[in-house]
């Protein structure tokens, strides 16, 4: 039986159910970002510390140090660009 052109389809109420401590599966995998670029950083700090001097410890520390917090910084900023924020 064909029906009417003018009848407006029935609207449904729809039910959305939303966990606020849940984080969305975009920001976890943002969160990976931020993670590897300090891993990787920190790693190359590490061996920019013993090419410059290996028989210091405080040096080999503060080129690993350093190359986190730019790993950290690195990845925050790419982290903000992708999401629009």
């Amino acid at each position: 039986m064909p029906e009417s052109k003018s009848r407006h389809p029935h609207k449904h109420p729809q039910q959305h159910h939303h966990n606020i401590t849940e984080k969305h599966p975009a920001q976890k995998k943002a969160n990976r970002i931020i993670i590897a670029l300090v891993l990787f950083f920190s790693i190359l700090g590490l061996g920019i510390g013993l090419f410059i001097d290996s028989s210091s410890i405080f040096t080999v520390l503060a080129a690993t140090v350093a190359g986190g917090l730019a790993g950290f910084i690195l990845g925050y900023k790419i982290n903000n660009n992708l999401s629009g924020k």
